[in-house]
């Protein structure tokens, strides 16, 4: 039998060392993770779909419930063209449908150009700073920067998340704050998430002006505007 006492003291140490970079070594191969392409939270390829369940809910004062609006939109990549300046321009259709069983009507196209640092969104003929790359949490940019708006500062938070969607779970995620303004008389909302490999997951825009008579200001009940959301139902590619 073979104990420590047997062995010299120098090999000693040198067997310890040795046991502690092995450790070491093995520590940092299980604790390694693959790194994030984070041009795959919005994949950009011609033949790549995401079908989304749309509905708006529209309130006015003249009602007493919010109209309620439901659809299907599919955004699709039809072309993509290669610009002089090296960023890239992919054309997007959208088509909508009353329910799955219905065929699909094209009711527009829109464009995304991206750059290394960035992706801008060009829809009814206004541009938005849609993401900055790097992602990161503590990034903060204007979305209006590149339109004629006034100043809107979007913002990540949740970067690398689980979300579900439509009874679907999506392992890593990020969230786009574009707008959390609320007062005591309006409430307006601009927040969409992103899902790696997967594109845009959900879409929620708030446009709310409240209730201010003195029976009911401060109570949150909505006198007039629109909620709008999409919800990822169906995604993939050629």
């Amino acid at each position: 039998m073979i104990t420590f006492t047997h062995i010299p003291l120098m090999k000693l140490r040198s067997l310890i060392y040795l046991a502690f970079i092995c450790a070491f070594a093995l520590s940092c191969k299980n604790d390694s993770t693959e790194p994030v392409d984070y041009n795959e939270y919005y994949p950009l390829k011609v033949g790549w779909y995401g079908i989304y369940d749309v509905r708006e809910e529209i309130y006015s004062t003249s009602q007493k419930d919010p109209e309620i609006k439901v659809r299907q939109e599919k955004d699709e990549i039809n072309d993509v063209k290669m610009n002089a300046d090296g960023s890239s321009t992919y054309t997007f259709s959208r088509s909508t449908r009353a329910t799955s069983s219905d065929y699909w009507q094209k009711v527009k196209e829109f464009t995304v150009q991206k750059f290394p640092d960035k992706l801008l969104t060009n829809i009814d003929n206004q541009t938005f700073f849609t993401l900055v790359f790097p992602i990161d949490n503590r990034i903060n940019w204007n979305g209006n920067s590149y339109n004629n708006l006034d100043a809107q500062e979007y913002h990540y938070e949740d970067v690398g998340q689980s979300v579900t969607i439509a009874e679907q779970t999506f392992h890593n995620s990020l969230t786009v704050v574009e707008r959390q303004d609320s007062s005591i008389i309006n409430k307006y909302t601009g927040i969409k998430k992103y899902g790696l490999g997967v594109g845009l997951l959900s879409d929620e825009q708030i446009d709310f002006e409240l209730c201010q008579s003195d029976e009911c200001i401060g109570s949150g009940k909505v006198e007039s505007g629109t909620k709008k959301t999409r919800k990822i139902v169906e995604f993939g590619g050629i």
